[in-house]
């Protein structure tokens, strides 16, 4: 009966009243010491927070990882004003100390003995562990002492300060109180490199401007810069590697600044991305003079082997978005030399999507052939190169219902400029000296130079690194364009090159390419079939794996590293495309010397010796003497 009396006599409620500090909370005699002690920690932590009410995380909304804003003490006087607190005290050392037993003890706590009905933003106070609070299905508010998840999660549990009141729009600043709006995370279609009105929501269905021109996705920057470039820094770190949907994927981990807007439960992801970064030290020294602090990304180690998958997660993810709200889309179509049509093969499979692809009959390998058809692909083969398949798909597309993947769609780059941004963080937010991309629709070039770009707009570094575009000398026109100072630009007949990748001649993303290349103080160089297949020969020989077009992108650096314009100390990072893999029969032929007019210089054919024990010590005494 006393134990009865004296929980009723105690509720909770009235020790925890809007707009002031609560009350010391009276000793529960009959409660064990653990949810004792632990309970009077909560209590006197949340004093010195100024926070009044609060509600449990479910478990659903349990995902996204959250970190603290840029600035504590500041901010979080800011966060308790919005929330009704008349004043703020900073934690003392007691608190600080207590810290990894609030962590624990808080959870506890919180379900077992409250059962409040508001939850405010505790978990944005810097005394609380990043990885405590996670969210994907909640809505935030943005403000510098609230979170970075989209607007549009409004349709799940809402956190407010109040148990009846909306999300708050605005935030009362430290220093004059005055009401500051709020920005949400948003981005839309504009025309390319154009100042004009023009602008597309990213769901609807648009490749060009009312002009004919090229599209970007445009970022709306001022929500951005609401978090410094520390914070941004720390966010992105923070999710790499993690296991929860979906930032663990390389795109996704950078969610607000691809698709801030989309819901997780849309996005199509194979968690792509995160690929290693290889120092080439025995290439570097041994065919560049000694070259020490050089680089290469490995973007073919991927889930379809190239890098495509970085913008194809994008892509899929907003077509399925497009297909949940009734928009009149069927199947996801390309034009393909290869890795495209691999990526949209098995994103389209994974969503359930069908898709549909065009390819240039016998131009490209069996490895990458495999690929979609093994991803169930409608596969159409035709007599004709890339451009041929460019030009149908583009009109197709616009008279059915297929959604065009192309990087004419800038969706794609989205996602492609990650990998900019993960190199970056690859050398702890240190920003390279040059970044070598093997070209051919040359979407990629701008890709990366839109990642470093947002990363300098945004002050997570100072400065974007010179970007160099290596094309093969069978289909060179950015090249040819390049060499003529930038003046007429004139598409050409590819040829056919182990590069297959990019042997186009007519690139749709000419325009970004050579914009790129203006603002980064840019490069371009080519290499010549023989070129390219003896650099790729060499970069195996100590121990890499690559495809052709990085080996493309070797010689550019081979060149310029003769000349004297990349130093021997500079650090440079060589993007590889696709995986070496999806190329076996070119290093057969090349090993083979089987390739008509091509030396072969680094060709290393198998043996052939009788299985006799004199013969085969004959054999490795004369290697072992040419080796020592």
């Amino acid at each position: 009966m006393v134990r009865s009396s004296a929980t009723k006599s105690k509720s909770p409620k009235k020790y925890f009243t809007k707009g002031t500090t609560p009350k010391p909370f009276p000793k529960l005699p009959f409660v064990p010491f653990f949810f004792n002690s632990s309970f009077y920690i909560f209590l006197e932590f949340k004093t010195h927070l100024g926070l009044q009410q609060y509600r449990p995380i479910t478990q659903k909304q349990n995902k996204g990882l959250l970190l603290p804003p840029p600035s504590a003490t500041s901010e979080s006087e800011s966060a308790a004003a919005a929330c009704g607190a008349s004043t703020f005290r900073p934690p003392t050392p007691a608190v600080l100390r207590l810290h990894l037993l609030i962590t624990s003890a808080l959870n506890y706590c919180y379900y077992n003995l409250m059962s409040y009905q508001q939850h405010l933003t505790l978990q944005h106070h810097p005394l609380v562990h990043p990885l405590l609070f996670h969210t994907s299905n909640m809505a935030y508010t943005y403000s510098p002492t609230t979170t970075f998840f989209p607007k549009h999660h409004l349709r799940s549990t809402t956190i407010n300060c109040t148990s009846s009141s909306p999300p708050p729009t605005t935030v009362t600043t430290t220093n004059n109180r005055q009401p500051v709006p709020l920005l949400p995370f948003s981005a839309k279609y504009v025309p390319f490199n154009s100042i004009t009105d023009e602008s597309y929501s990213l769901d609807e269905i648009i490749y060009r401007s009312s002009s004919g021109g090229l599209l970007d996705v445009q970022h709306d920057m001022n929500a951005l810069k609401q978090f410094d470039g520390k914070y941004w820094r720390t966010l992105f770190d923070s999710r790499v590697g993690r296991a929860t949907w979906p930032y663990g994927s390389g795109v996704w981990s950078k969610k607000e600044w691809v698709l801030p807007e989309i819901d997780n439960d849309d996005i199509i992801s194979c968690f792509e991305g995160n690929s290693n970064l290889f120092w080439a030290e025995r290439y570097g020294k041994e065919n560049l003079s000694g070259m020490n602090d050089l680089w290469v990304k490995h973007c073919g180690i991927s889930h379809t082997g190239s890098f495509k998958d970085l913008g194809m997660t994008v892509l899929v993810s907003q077509v399925n978005r497009l297909r949940k709200m009734n928009k009149p889309l069927v199947g996801v179509g390309c034009a393909s030399t290869g890795d495209t049509s691999a990526a949209l093969s098995a994103y389209c499979a994974a969503a359930g999507i069908p898709s549909i692809v065009f390819l240039p009959a016998n131009k490209i390998s069996m490895a990458q052939l495999v690929q979609p058809i093994a991803n169930g692909a409608f596969v159409l083969s035709m007599d004709t190169d890339f451009d041929g398949c460019m030009k149908l798909i583009r009109e197709i597309t616009s008279e059915l219902p297929i959604y065009l993947a192309n990087s004419l769609n800038s969706l794609r780059l989205e996602g492609q400029k990650t990998a900019a941004i993960e190199i970056l963080q690859q050398f702890n937010w240190e920003v390279p000296d040059w970044v070598i991309i093997p070209g051919g629709n040359l979407g990629n070039i701008y890709a990366f130079y839109k990642g470093f770009k947002m990363c300098e707009e945004l002050g997570l570094v100072d400065r974007i690194p010179r970007l160099v575009c290596a094309q093969a000398a069978n289909a060179n026109p950015l090249y040819l364009n390049y060499k003529s100072g930038w003046k007429n630009f004139t598409p050409v007949k590819a040829t056919t090159t182990f590069a297959s990748a990019i042997q186009i001649g007519d690139p749709v993303s000419i325009d970004r390419a050579v914009y790129a290349l203006k603002n980064s103080d840019g490069i371009v160089e080519e290499a010549t079939e023989e070129e390219l297949m003896d650099e790729m020969a060499a970069a195996d020989a100590t121990g890499m794996f690559v495809c052709p077009h990085t080996g493309v992108a070797l010689v550019a650096l081979r060149k310029l590293r003769e000349r004297g314009v990349i130093g021997r100390s500079d650090r440079t990072v060589v993007v590889s495309t696709a995986h070496g893999l999806k190329f076996s029969q070119a290093k057969i032929d090349y090993h083979s010397k089987a390739i008509e007019g091509m030396g072969c210089k680094f060709a290393n054919p198998p043996v052939e010796v009788k299985a006799e024990y004199s013969a085969v010590m004959d054999v490795l005494t004369k290697y072992l003497s040419k080796v020592s």
